[in-house]
């Protein structure tokens, strides 16, 4: 619970701080720049559920084995060690700050639309 304030008080402050240094600071620039980092953070937690689920596991193994079979030298040698094709497991890979990303990338993105609908 400690990450997901964290995240939403660090994307409040940058998207303050980014929105003061622009030519002129006003409540819609506030929220613009409010909106832009919690879609950015959005993209990336959501990028890296996708990393975490293995989706791109299954496509590398595809790649792999579809140029192993393509190379006739590979096909030859294998054939003359008597290798067997092995079946290359991946580690599935766990990222700490997925779902705190999703999740207060999404309240911030929820938050900036409806203020941003409601003083608009």
């Amino acid at each position: 619970m400690l990450r997901y304030i964290y995240i939403l008080c660090g994307t409040l402050f940058v998207s303050t701080l980014v929105s003061l240094f622009t030519h002129s600071f006003s409540l819609l620039v506030w929220i613009n720049t409010l909106f832009n980092f919690s879609l950015l953070l959005t993209i990336i937690g959501a990028a890296m559920l996708v990393i975490q689920g293995g989706f791109f596991n299954a496509i590398i193994r595809s790649f792999r084995t579809f140029f192993r079979k393509i190379n006739p030298m590979n096909h030859v040698l294998e054939e003359i060690e008597g290798k067997k094709q092995e079946s290359t497991s991946y580690p599935l890979t766990s990222f700490s700050l997925t779902l705190p990303l999703v999740y207060s990338g999404f309240a911030l993105l929820l938050f900036s639309v409806i203020f941003s609908w409601y003083i608009y």
